[in-house]
């Protein structure tokens, strides 16, 4: 929930590629040439590369790309994969920015989850108890069979 939430506070908007600064957290969409070039370094083919701008020269930049490293499902480490990449490879570029209308609605989301659940919780559970000027009212009696009433017969056996 945590991470809905702290993704609905960002969102990327479009920039210059002059425009973003050194180690600035970007959201680059490249070619498809370039995508398949990268393919190998990232393990995935993706026209979308997140990762912190740094230029390299008046013609290419290089892009710090994060790799999470599991082992059975559990991530034990990340590192940081450097990729270069032309600026002809890069078709557009999207800086991450904070979003107040985002903030607040993630904000608003979380709050009436909890009262959803603090009432529910409510209804379920009386937190009060009993109260002290109220009686309790005596156990239902006992459930008595009625008696059955048997009746025999002697037949004599000749």
């Amino acid at each position: 929930m945590a991470t809905m939430a702290s993704a609905g506070c960002y969102s990327y908007v479009p920039v210059s590629l002059q425009a973003v600064g050194s180690k600035e957290d970007v959201r680059l969409r490249v070619t498809e040439s370039a995508a398949a070039r990268l393919a190998k370094d990232l393990g995935t083919f993706s026209t979308e590369v997140d990762g912190q701008l740094a230029p390299e020269g008046a013609d290419s930049v290089s892009l710090g790309v994060p790799i999470d490293r599991s082992y059975r499902g559990t991530t034990i480490g990340t590192t940081t994969q450097t990729i270069f990449l032309s600026r002809s490879e890069v078709v557009e570029a999207r800086k991450r920015e904070f979003s107040r209308s985002r903030t607040v609605l993630a904000s608003a989301g979380i709050v009436v989850g909890f009262g959803a659940l603090a009432a529910g919780i409510v209804q379920l559970v009386d937190q009060n108890g009993q109260s002290d000027q109220q009686t309790t009212p005596p156990p239902p009696p006992a459930l008595r069979r009625p008696p059955i009433h048997h009746i025999s017969l002697r037949i004599p056996i000749p």
